[in-house]
């Protein structure tokens, strides 16, 4: 993890549950959010206009995306604060990659996992396309927003990502 992240402030929900972001993670996600509904709809004009709304808060979906009020897909957002070039693998935790699985199952939509690097790079990938085998335990090197932040996780490469 970069340096900074362990130092982050706990965030609370007014129930007690951890708050998984901060105001700096919602303005990049907004940011990749705004980026996905450019580049989707750069061939269907104003009226194919896509739109990628936030889920709630403590949901385990990032966005879902919707175009001529019907949702089209599903969306989980990582970003990492480092160059793309880093690592060979950005990490999808297993629980979000269930969650997508299910919510693109229940909901007839495909799902899409995109990664915005912190040097401006965003790569994606179909859920379909995630070869879930690839897993082991991982994410951060001791607890920081919840027990979550060690867990299992699935190895995607980053050279199988498309250039959004």
């Amino acid at each position: 993890m970069p340096e900074g992240y362990y130092e982050r402030e706990s965030i609370v929900h007014l129930d007690g549950s951890p708050v998984f972001q901060n105001a700096l993670d919602r303005a990049i996600e907004d940011e990749v959010a705004d980026y996905v509904a450019k580049k989707g709809s750069e061939k269907h004009g104003e009226a194919g206009k896509l739109s990628v709304v936030r889920f709630a808060p403590l949901c385990p979906i990032d966005w879902y995306a919707e175009r001529y009020d019907r949702m089209v897909g599903l969306l989980e957002r990582k970003s990492p604060r480092e160059p793309m070039g880093a690592h060979k693998n950005v990490l999808l935790n297993v629980r979000k990659w269930l969650a997508l699985t299910m919510g693109a199952t229940g909901l007839g939509v495909p799902a899409i996992f995109v990664v915005r690097w912190n040097d401006g790079n965003v790569r994606w990938l179909p859920l379909s396309r995630i070869d879930a085998s690839k897993h082991r335990i991982g994410g951060c090197k001791r607890i920081v927003k919840s027990a979550a932040d060690i867990e299992p996780v699935i190895e995607v490469p980053v050279d199988s990502m498309r250039v959004l």
